[in-house]
């Protein structure tokens, strides 16, 4: 697939998608921010938050709350993460692996607050399930917002690994063409 890269548009596209990746992040950050300050750092916090704590008089989240919360995670970071794989579709990083850091990112978004449903039935240890999940959701977030950022910036003249690749296969086949002559 031949996709236009990311460093070839125009300087205000690329200045464009910066700031929108840039928001993109800001709004993460908030959120895991959120996240740290209401539910707190460790799998029982977390399982207090969405379950409840009946020794500490904590009440869990109701199904409908569940719900609304699942509802809005996944579609909202479901279009973020589309668009953000659209544009890291066109970043410089390596063909091969772009595909397993798309499709990893948005499974781990449903495994994520899928689990957290799950938790707040009442089975916590499906925590183990979310807390791996949501670590790998937020790496492969980040690994395509940092590859969109370098992209946007590589200067044309810094050539990237499917360049070389496609370069020196070109240069195969003028020197073929060459010695054919």
């Amino acid at each position: 697939m031949n996709v236009m890269r990311l460093r070839t548009w125009p300087r205000y596209l690329q200045y464009f998608v910066a700031a929108f990746v840039v928001v993109g992040l800001a709004g993460y950050a908030a959120g895991l921010g959120y996240i740290a300050v209401v539910t707190g750092p460790s799998p029982e916090d977390v399982g207090d938050h969405y379950h409840g704590n009946e020794a500490e008089m904590s009440f869990g989240k109701s199904t409908g709350e569940m719900l609304t919360i699942i509802h809005t995670h996944l579609l909202g970071m479901g279009v973020l993460f589309l668009a953000v794989g659209l544009l890291f579709a066109a970043s410089d990083f390596p063909t091969r692996l772009k595909g397993a850091v798309m499709v990893e990112t948005m499974l781990t978004l449903f495994t994520t607050f899928g689990g957290l449903y799950v938790v707040s039935i009442g089975w916590r240890a499906w925590l183990w399930v979310v807390y791996p999940s949501s670590v790998l959701m937020v790496i492969g977030y980040l690994t395509m917002s940092v590859a969109i950022l370098r992209s946007a910036f590589r200067p044309l003249s810094v050539p990237t690994s499917d360049d070389r690749d496609r370069l020196s296969s070109d240069a195969y086949r003028h020197e073929s063409r060459v010695q054919q002559s």
